[in-house]
């Protein structure tokens, strides 16, 4: 029994890490070759398009996870997706948002954005902010700390190991960064690794309770990681 939960862990490991980058980049092309803007557009409409493969992906992971855990006889609840946590969980994972977005917020003077933007984006970055921030902060915190987390635990895992191998595969799982070049994928990647384990922590220590890192997860992308996305888009595509 053992040894097949490990095998089903290992699988979903793989396949969040190496599989959703895949199917965001599949899904990406679709977008682009079905919607004539996605290439075509003014720089707002291709740059919300090309946020689509990555959110369409990303639900649709969440959707075939809702099915897996059915199967199982458990639910979203059972991962502690609305579970309210605790001031340990809170602090963890809001003290490494903020540390985050700290960091992203001193790009933006250098693309000339007055900092209270990252906080009060409006028009298609407000679009942008919402879809990335609502996104990531459900469904990547969903199944990387809830669902990932909570296999490795149930095949017998140590919660570092708990830890560290969800982080790993969320770091992994933003391979779609190199296509900007080695140098900005794995200085995406890495830290995303890092910042996944941080709030894998803030997990453990809101006694498995999804909710302050889906919060937190959304602070994160919702402000300045949103403008520094568009910045990227607009450098590659003009």
């Amino acid at each position: 029994m053992k040894n097949e939960l490990q095998r089903q862990c290992w699988i979903e490991w793989a396949v969040l890490a190496f599989g959703l980058p895949a199917v965001i980049a599949g899904a990406s092309r679709l977008v682009a070759a079905v919607v004539p803007a996605a290439q075509h557009g003014t720089l707002a409409q291709r740059y919300i398009l090309s946020l689509a493969g990555g959110v369409i992906a990303e639900w649709v992971f969440v959707a075939a996870a809702f099915l897996l855990l059915k199967s199982r006889d458990q639910s979203f609840r059972d991962l502690g997706a609305w579970r309210w946590g605790n001031w340990a969980g809170w602090s963890f994972a809001l003290l490494f948002a903020g540390l985050t977005i700290a960091s992203n917020l001193r790009f933006l003077p250098r693309m000339g954005i007055p900092i209270s933007y990252a906080f009060a984006p409006r028009g298609f970055h407000l679009v942008a902010a919402l879809a990335t921030g609502i996104t990531a902060g459900f469904c990547e915190e969903l199944l990387f700390r809830g669902l990932l987390m909570t296999g490795f635990d149930r095949a017998g895992y140590g919660k570092i190991l708990q830890v560290i191998l969800p982080g790993i595969a969320f770091g992994f799982s933003h391979l779609g960064y190199a296509v900007h070049g080695f140098v900005a994928g794995f200085g995406i990647m890495a830290p995303t690794a890092i910042l996944g384990m941080m709030w894998g922590i803030a997990y453990l220590l809101g006694r498995r309770a999804l909710l302050p890192c889906m919060v937190a997860h959304f602070l994160n992308d919702a402000t300045a990681l949103s403008w520094i996305g568009f910045f990227m888009f607009k450098g590659s595509l003009g």
